[in-house]
């Protein structure tokens, strides 16, 4: 019910449609509410030490792009991290993933590798280590930790 009153409200405010809420799966953001990632996070908000959709760009050598570069060339990669936040002054990145996949290591195949970049991108930005990576399947409705 809170769900849908805050909807509700995203529609009066124009930041949601009607058609874009219909899309909306209400049991889906409860279970995240619930989880123990997101007891983290609101831990790590009262502290103030936690971040939302943060842009980014990075200079990486082009062999680390793509290894099949053999090359020290600077190439320049960009992206927005979902969330992070710190914990017992390390960080924990997040990234929200919607896709309707089956398995945990579906997601995991297809987001390695960024999730890679969004790591050295916040231990350059921040000098703080990133502890753990966690991706947040919402079709699942879990948590996977890489």
């Amino acid at each position: 019910a809170d769900v849908n009153c805050i909807l509700k409200k995203y529609v009066q405010q124009g930041i949601l449609t009607e058609q874009e809420i219909k899309l909306v799966l209400p049991g889906r953001i409860v279970r995240f509410a619930k989880s123990n990632l997101a007891s983290r996070m609101a831990a790590a908000q009262e502290k103030k030490r936690l971040w939302r959709e943060q842009p980014f760009v990075i200079g990486l050598p082009a062999k680390e792009v793509k290894t099949e570069w053999d090359s020290d060339e600077m190439i320049l990669v960009q992206g927005m991290v979902d969330a992070y936040f710190e914990e017992e002054d390390e960080l924990v990145l997040i990234d929200y993933k919607t896709d309707w996949v089956k398995t945990e290591e579906e997601l995991i195949k297809r987001y390695h590798t960024q999730l890679e970049y969004y790591q050295k991108a916040l231990e350059q930005i921040t000098g703080k280590k990133v502890k753990e990576k966690v991706i947040y399947s919402l079709v699942l409705g879990k948590e996977i930790v890489l």
